[in-house]
């Protein structure tokens, strides 16, 4: 295990961590919020679905050659 390695781990680890708390956080108030009003729960995952596509668009565009 080079440093290089190391640095890198701990950059995307650093990143994804915090992300992945933020989106469960989200995702929990996102819920509580749909059970008082469906037009608050329809809105929140339009969004969150918007957001899914985008991610998975730039997942696609950087780990592959599609475009």
């Amino acid at each position: 295990m080079t440093l290089e390695f190391v640095l890198k781990f701990l950059g995307w680890a650093f990143t994804f961590v915090p992300l992945a708390i933020f989106l469960g956080v989200s995702i929990n108030m996102i819920r509580g919020a749909g059970e008082d009003d469906e037009m608050i729960l329809a809105l929140s995952l339009i969004g969150l679905t918007v957001f899914l596509i985008g991610v998975i668009t730039l997942v696609l565009v950087y780990s592959t050659n599609l475009l």
